[in-house]
């Protein structure tokens, strides 16, 4: 079984965040991953998921962050959220052959749903590959000098080492680097996490201890 988590990247400092957390009332880990980049990774809720929409919409619209939430699926699908505005504004899937719904139609036929269009299984139309992969939709939460043919190939799935390939979270983390930002905290789910684990973080909420 794979890794899944979801968290968010904000475009401010821990302080701030947190601020913003709290007035939330969210429970959730803050921890520095650049110069004014935080990650947020927030409490899950039924099924190990945490609603990391809500957390953009709020974070970008209320409080006026620019937001990157991300979401990962069994190490297979990586989605990014950009949110401003209290908008998400574009999104990222690494790969579109794993957001298609299979089921049997009424003659008995095996369909695939996919954007509210039907496809025959072995349609050649059927979309698969990563989508909304523009660089430039992400460069602005980085620090320092970004390399966007670096962050352009990574997000497209070009030039992946092995574990790149094969794993979700080592593109997401590879891309955090693109992106000269730390990759910890932003590559791990709330429940699995220790404060202590990421230099300057803090919890906001009840402890689990």
């Amino acid at each position: 079984m794979g890794s899944s988590y979801e968290g968010v990247l904000v475009a401010a400092g821990v302080d701030q965040v947190r601020a913003a957390l709290i007035r939330a009332e969210v429970t959730a880990i803050v921890a520095p991953v650049g110069l004014e980049r935080t990650a947020l990774l927030p409490r899950e809720g039924a099924y190990n998921v945490a609603d990391v929409d809500d957390l953009g919409c709020y974070l970008s619209g209320t409080c006026g962050f620019s937001v990157l939430a991300h979401s990962l699926y069994d190490s297979d699908l990586l989605s990014l959220y950009v949110y401003r505005g209290g908008e998400c504004v574009h999104e990222y899937q690494s790969e579109m052959a794993y957001l298609g719904t299979p089921f049997e139609d009424d003659d008995g036929e095996m369909k695939v749903e996919l954007g509210g269009v039907l496809y025959d299984p072995d349609d050649e139309s059927l979309p698969s590959g990563p989508c909304g992969a523009d660089p430039e939709a992400f460069a602005s939460f980085g620090t320092g000098d970004v390399d966007l043919d670096r962050l352009g190939a990574l997000l497209r799935g070009e030039g992946l080492d092995k574990d790149e390939q094969m794993f979700a979270e080592s593109r997401h983390w590879a891309v955090a680097q693109a992106l000269n930002l730390q990759p910890a905290p932003l590559t791990e789910a709330y429940r699995h996490a220790k404060v202590s684990d990421y230099p300057g973080a803090v919890l906001v909420g009840p402890s689990r201890d």
